[in-house]
């Protein structure tokens, strides 16, 4: 009798054990409490809701059951962004920690990383430059590639300018020789060569502005400005043409949208720093670099160069780099910022698009909607943002069992593009037939199978007989 009690009792601890380590419901257990929540269907979510912890009494749902169904974070990205813009690094890896123990598989994107690793070595840049410990300064530097890219040509400068007062002539020569090399922003050509003026000899300043002559033709003019400039410092005479020294300012070009083609990034001519220099920046100087990586399809590059960027045209196009490499909440956040921050009619409209299309992505269908009866879209603007509103909705109603709804999104979207995809057509048909119409099922099934017979049409033919 002891001997059963006890064997008994080894029993139930082991099923207790069990019990404790399935805590948590299967990602198949929630397939219908996610699709419920992303309908906002408050009454199945509260009787799924009762249903699962009945059966999982040990498990313990967070506050927003939305977050059931990601496998990352979501507004903790906003969040791990703003905290990097505010040079709160610390803050910033912990967050990124804690969301890697929340969810194991998510990895954080490179341009956040590169944010991150760019803002530190920034810091660690200032601090050494602060405390007069140039080699420190230009070691931080040369491992932080992000520090002399030509967006952040004032720390080139700052080198230079270090190097000369130390009274390293040839190394400030070879950091703004490096420059000149380097990036393509006139304005920041013209004050490169202007500083290494004051370290460099007659012939070497005539030397490197030939150079950045041959690299830019177009600068010629105000590179013969700037060449008698110099020379008449140097006490000799000379007559300066009658040449506008301000380049013309390009028009800014317009973000690239999805499925844009890329234009091709111009190629650019580097020179290699002598010893003792600063390594070269990379990228177009001025924005340069950021506006090649939006050419040249570069997306994460595009997010990298345009981080904390304030300016109305920079956020709207970052909006589209965000979009096209497939962050939907940060192409939303960025794309309202812009609005804020101001842009010309067409630019509003197409930073509402952008808006618009990051919200399908996203599957937030109702809010894409709202977005598009309060915009005026273009006719193909229009046409393609009510295109996946009626594919979604459709599909949407589909899932829910709303064939007759699902039927009347279909015929909708057909009407609107004068054709519907194959996949949505047997939806379709299947939403005919369990409507309870199995004639205009199979009328449907016959045309898609005439049309190109597969598997699919076939076993949809044989459901409407019965079979």
């Amino acid at each position: 009798m002891i001997r059963s009690l006890l064997i008994c009792g080894l029993l139930m601890a082991s099923a207790g054990a069990a019990i404790a380590q399935d805590t948590a419901p299967p990602t198949e257990e929630l397939l219908a409490l996610n699709f419920y929540v992303q309908q906002q269907d408050q009454a199945a979510i509260d009787a799924e809701m009762r249903r699962l912890q009945l059966k999982y009494p040990y498990w313990q749902p967070p506050e927003d059951l939305a977050r059931l169904a990601m496998t990352g974070p979501s507004t903790e990205i906003d969040e791990i962004f703003r905290l990097i813009a505010a040079q709160d690094f610390n803050a910033a890896r912990a967050m990124i920690a804690a969301a890697q123990a929340e969810f194991p598989a998510w990895e954080p994107p490179a341009e956040m990383i590169a944010l991150l690793e760019t803002g530190e070595g920034q810091a660690r840049f200032d601090s050494a430059l602060a405390a007069g410990n140039l080699n420190q300064a230009i070691s931080v530097a040369s491992s932080v590639p992000g520090l002399l890219r030509c967006d952040r040509i004032n720390n080139a400068w700052r080198i230079g300018e270090a190097q000369a007062a130390a009274g390293r002539d040839a190394d400030a020569l070879g950091t703004y020789t490096a420059v000149a090399g380097t990036c393509t922003s006139p304005a920041d050509l013209i004050a490169t060569l202007e500083k290494a003026d004051a370290v460099a000899s007659e012939e070497q300043i005539l030397a490197l502005i030939a150079q950045v002559g041959q690299r830019i033709p177009a600068m010629e003019p105000q590179l013969e400005v700037l060449r008698q400039k110099l020379l008449a410092g140097r006490g000799q005479v000379a007559t300066i043409p009658d040449v506008a020294e301000k380049a013309p300012t390009p028009s800014p070009e317009a973000g690239k949208k999805p499925n844009a083609p890329p234009a091709p990034a111009a190629p650019t001519a580097s020179a290699a720093p002598p010893a003792g220099a600063a390594p070269a920046p990379s990228g177009g100087g001025g924005g340069g670099g950021f506006q090649a990586a939006v050419n040249a399809g570069d997306w994460s590059r595009c997010l990298a160069l345009s981080a904390g960027s304030r300016a109305a045209s920079v956020m709207y196009q970052r909006g589209w780099c965000a979009f096209n490499l497939d962050q939907p909440m940060e192409a939303v956040a960025t794309f309202q910022a812009a609005l804020k921050a101001g842009l010309n009619g067409e630019q509003r409209r197409d930073a509402a698009y952008g808006i618009a299309l990051a919200y399908l992505k996203m599957g937030m269908t109702e809010d894409a909607s709202r977005i598009a009866a309060a915009t005026d879209f273009t006719r193909k603007q229009r046409v393609d943002i009510e295109r996946q509103i009626l594919d979604q909705r459709g599909v949407n109603a589909y899932k829910r069992k709303d064939y007759r709804k699902a039927i009347a999104y279909f015929d909708a979207l057909e009407q609107l593009t004068g054709g519907i995809r194959r996949d949505l057509a047997v939806l379709r048909a299947y939403a005919w037939l369990n409507a309870g119409n199995r004639a205009e099922a199979r009328r449907q099934f016959e045309k898609l199978n005439n049309e190109l017979s597969t598997d699919e049409t076939r076993r949809g033919l044989r459901a409407t007989k019965g079979e």
